[in-house]
């Protein structure tokens, strides 16, 4: 038993090992990947932004923590902003956000109720700050698109002016009026009131707003005098210049700014962001993607051109760090200037190419797999233009999932693509996952290779176990090759955590498939049907077999008779395990499980309950990640499902935060396996 003990210990630590280094790489990415596709100018904040002056105002928000990119490490500057987020900007732009837990309990608005996600942003911005209205007919529409007059018109009240005192028709006057003190500077005049904000329109204009005065004529926020940034250190908190080191008010990292001339943006003498001079001449990373042409410390050249000559920058190759000598010929790099890291994938694609957008001989974007619109970097499209759709190529993607260049089908081809339980298929580049069109209806929940040589003909390929030799968990090894810092492990349900295994070794027969990545080490194993029995967070559903049901007072069931309870945990859509004889009488329908099942399936070798963390914001979640409780922090588990009490569903995480701010929690095993919603 001590023995066992130890080897779950370690198991454990190998676990928590892992998932630091998974939420410290999902975090650099979540800041986005730093280069852009523009030419010229500021550029390489996130990668889709090709306009300066968004490209500064959306890096200054960031820092502020006003404004972040999406999960996939895009910007999207033309998507639109709803009522509830612009208010939440505004919140978090005046440093209000302390101010919401009152705010969040009381209903101002028929249409925002306290479970709703933004309910303390709106009402503190209604009733605390007394910025921001309702419609005639006395609701919100928090999902409606905030439009120009509406934000002018917040954020003048904002500063103080009155409604009085802006003459003309709504929303013209007010237009009018933040013109005149440059809140609009660089937005396009053609612009209406009653046209809809983009993410880079609103960007630009809290940029803006930074310099404002209110009405009287005093300044917002405090400007330092002009000098130049020269580190951010987001884990302590400090912003240095050239002149002072500042405490800063968020946690935020990067290196856009750095280096650079501009001036420090303060309030009670905390650094809040940096703002460069107006036409700087701010040093950027190349733009594109750089294909390595031979590996080792022959990069080296290339690599300085791709981050404008910068030290100090981490390499991180399809997720794991690595040095010069772990480059290969034909693996594409990308800087993200945010962290300072080179960000390198090895995924080739042999695919069918079905169509480009404008031309073949100068493409934007090219279709693959069913019409799946993939973009094509600018460095990419001399070597792209070689091909016309029709054909078949081994296309070269970047760690973000863009087309870095192209070659004639070698055979090289490695993609991998992970089906869900529906089939649908996403393309692994790196770290990032890209939904694709093409599906299928084999080997789901589980990595296969992906390939297609004509349009239609699309081959999921599963993957083999080849290797002699059992998989050691102890000694992280399977047979004689090791397991990857980063190893996902599947079986027929899906993806398994690490301390989801029951057994620390597992027999090489076992195993149905696994792969084995660029440094020779295995980073997917698949387990067949007899792997050994895994632990399930799930649902209780308890049923009763036998004739003439009975039941005490107590509400437990009389066994007396020929009936045995019955026990099936639900944890999803269509997921589940047992049902199978509960050996604890006491387990009540509904309740939260962890259980393990045995090889036969017909009894549960261990059932546990887990803790419950009642009504739990979710503003207080790290991303999607982890959730800080009681001077504690638990990790998010990647699969873990979301319950829905009032419709009795199962639904996304991304769902559940929709329509609930708060949620109950379920933690076991030092994560949250499942999450709770509803008002019941």
């Amino acid at each position: 038993m001590k023995n066992i003990r130890n080897i779950k210990k370690r198991i454990i630590a190998f676990l928590l090992i892992f998932c630091v280094f998974a939420l410290d790489f999902s975090a650099l990415l979540s800041q986005a990947a730093g280069f852009s596709g523009g030419l010229n100018g500021i550029t390489g904040g996130f990668p889709d932004v090709q306009d300066e002056n968004i490209s500064t105002a959306a890096e200054a928000l960031r820092l502020m923590g006003v404004l972040d990119g999406y999960e996939d490490g895009l910007f999207h500057p033309e998507n639109t902003l709803t009522r509830a987020q612009f208010c939440k900007m505004v919140v978090n732009f005046i440093g209000a956000d302390d101010e919401l837990e009152r705010y969040a309990a009381f209903t101002i608005f028929p249409d925002v109720k306290p479970s709703h996600w933004a309910a303390g942003y709106i009402n503190l911005a209604a009733r605390g700050k007394k910025i921001i209205a309702g419609y005639a007919d006395g609701y919100f529409h928090p999902e409606y698109s905030v439009t120009l007059g509406h934000a002018v018109t917040i954020l003048l009240r904002l500063l103080g002016y009155q409604d009085k005192d802006i003459g003309g028709i709504w929303p013209d006057g007010f237009i009018a009026q933040a013109r005149s003190i440059k809140l609009l500077e660089n937005i396009d005049r053609n612009i209406s009131g009653d046209d809809n904000l983009t993410r880079g329109q609103t960007a630009i204009i809290f940029k803006n707003l930074l310099k404002a005065n209110n009405s009287a004529g005093s300044a917002l926020f405090n400007l330092s005098e002009e000098t130049t940034l020269t580190s951010l250190d987001g884990g302590a908190k400090k912003m240095v210049t050239s002149d002072k080191t500042y405490d800063m008010d968020q946690s935020r990292d990067g290196t856009f700014f750095i280096n650079n001339r501009g001036r420090v943006v303060l309030r009670d003498n905390n650094a809040l962001t940096f703002l460069p001079v107006e036409n700087a001449n701010i040093t950027t990373p190349s733009s594109g993607a750089v294909m390595i042409s031979s590996g080792g410390a022959n990069s080296s050249a290339a690599l300085s051109a791709l981050t404008g000559n910068r030290t100090g920058y981490n390499i991180y190759k399809n997720g794991l760090p690595i040095g010069l000598s772990d480059l290969k010929s034909g693996d594409v790099a990308i800087y993200s200037s945010i962290s300072n890291a080179v960000l390198v994938c090895d995924t080739r694609l042999t695919a069918y190419y079905e169509n480009c957008y404008p031309s073949p001989s100068a493409p934007s974007t090219i279709e693959l797999l069913n019409g799946t619109v993939f973009n094509v970097l600018p460095t990419a499209v001399d070597s792209i233009a070689r091909f016309r759709p029709g054909k078949v190529a081994t296309f070269l993607l970047s760690a973000d999932g863009q087309i870095a260049g192209a070659i004639s089908d070698d055979g090289s081809g490695n993609a991998i693509a992970l089906l869900d339980s529906g089939g649908a298929a996403r393309l692994i580049c790196g770290t990032t996952e890209i939904p694709l069109k093409a599906s299928s209806s084999n080997a789901i929940n589980q990595p296969v290779n992906i390939m297609s040589d004509e349009k239609n003909n699309i081959y999921f390929n599963p993957l083999r176990n080849n290797i002699n030799g059992d998989l050691d968990l102890n000694n992280k090894t399977l047979g004689s090759r090791k397991l990857a810092a980063n190893i996902r492990f599947f079986d027929g349900d899906g993806a398994l955590s690490l301390d989801q295994i029951e057994k620390s070794v597992i027999s090489s027969s076992e195993i149905q498939g696994v792969h084995i990545n660029w440094a020779g080490d295995i980073d997917f194993i698949i387990f067949g049907g007899n792997a050994g029995s895994v632990i399930r967070y799930g649902r209780a559903v308890v049923t009763v077999q036998g004739a003439d049901n009975h039941w005490n007072d107590n509400d437990n069931p009389d066994y007396a008779g020929t009936y045995v309870r019955m026990l099936t945990i639900v944890y999803g859509d269509g997921k589940s395990v047992g049902p199978a004889v509960n050996p604890i009488r006491d387990v009540k329908d509904g309740e939260y499980l962890a259980v393990q099942l045995n090889r036969a399936g017909d009894r549960y070798t261990s059932i546990k309950t887990m803790r419950k963390l009642e009504n739990i914001s979710f503003d207080s979640w790290v991303g999607k990640t982890a959730v800080t409780y009681g001077n504690r922090t638990y990790t998010v588990s990647e699969s873990a499902p979301c319950y829905n009490r009032d419709t009795n569903r199962w639904v996304t995480l991304e769902t559940a935060r929709a329509y609930a701010g708060r949620a109950d929690l379920y933690i076991a095993d030092g994560a949250v396996r499942i999450v709770e919603i509803g008002e019941q």
